[in-house]
Parts: structure tokens; sequence; C-alpha cells
């Protein structure tokens, strides 16, 4: 069983994410890093398939990353949650209505 979560208080902010990479009851990587470092004051916690999570976080990290090259401004915090939110919905009705 995978787990992520992060928890907000006075001044600081804690994500936390096991490292086990984990297929029935085989253990492949007892290492794997979870989180994904967004820019300098945004992290991300990911949980799920190793292919799919790793793929999906690098794929918000380069779009966080694009934005702020071309426009000169970070994205907010709610902006990169909402950004997220939006690529993962389209995704799951992409493949809903392929299927």
């Amino acid at each position: 069983m995978e787990c992520v979560f992060g928890l907000v208080g006075k001044g600081f902010a804690l994500v936390v994410a096991d490292s086990s990479a984990v297929h029935s009851i085989l253990v492949h990587k007892s290492n794997e890093d979870k989180i994904m470092i967004l820019d300098s004051h945004k992290l991300m916690g990911a949980s799920g398939e190793a292919g799919d999570r790793a793929q999906f976080t690098e794929y918000i990290q380069k779009n966080v990353a694009l934005y702020q090259f071309r426009n000169g401004i970070p994205l907010t915090t709610a902006a990169a949650a909402n950004f997220t939110r939006g690529e993962l919905a389209s995704a799951l009705r992409k493949v809903l209505t392929s299927a």
C-alpha cells in the first residue's frame, strides 16, 4: 500500500511519501522518489503505477517551468493545482471515451 500525505503548520510544510515500489508481493525498489519538485516553492507527491506516476509528475513539472519561462512569473500554488487537476481530468475523460 502506498502512502502520500502533507501537513501544513505555522511557518512550515511537511510532505511525506513512502519510498517503496511494489507490485503484488514483489518489492522492485526500496528507494523510489514519489515527491517531485515543481519549482522553488512547490512540491507534488504522487502515488500509483510507477511509469504513469513518473510520466505525469514530470509532465506537470515541465509545464510549470514552461509557464514561468514564457511569462516571467511562476504559477501560484492554486494555479498549479488547477492545471494539474485539469490535465488529470482531461486524461481520464480521454481514456474513458476511447474504451
